[in-house]
């Protein structure tokens, strides 16, 4: 028979493993989250200004054609292109 001690002391145990298997499973979801976003390529905005092109981290809304601004001349800044680009990893074995 167990006495109120030993009583606490399993309680204070199984909480204990419960909030320990949380917080892995938490982990283990922010990992894959954070795998899943080095896949995806980098979208970048290439906007024409005064006839010179700029690059930007694309912005939800932008789309080819758009006028995104006045360039200091007074000109119209223009959207001209929208691009996906690969990130290579540096330093990973060669393909051979």
């Amino acid at each position: 028979m167990m006495n109120t001690y030993q009583l606490y002391l399993l309680l204070l145990l199984i909480v204990m493993l419960i909030a320990t298997t949380a917080m892995t499973v938490k982990q283990m979801n922010e990992i894959r989250r954070l795998q899943e976003l080095r896949k995806r390529p980098r979208v970048v905005t290439v906007e024409e200004c005064d006839g010179k092109t700029t690059t930007r981290d694309y912005r939800e809304g932008d789309y080819v054609g758009l006028v995104s601004g006045q360039c200091p001349g007074g000109g119209p800044k223009r959207v001209i292109g929208i691009y996906a680009i690969k990130e290579e990893k540096k330093g990973g074995r060669s393909p051979i």
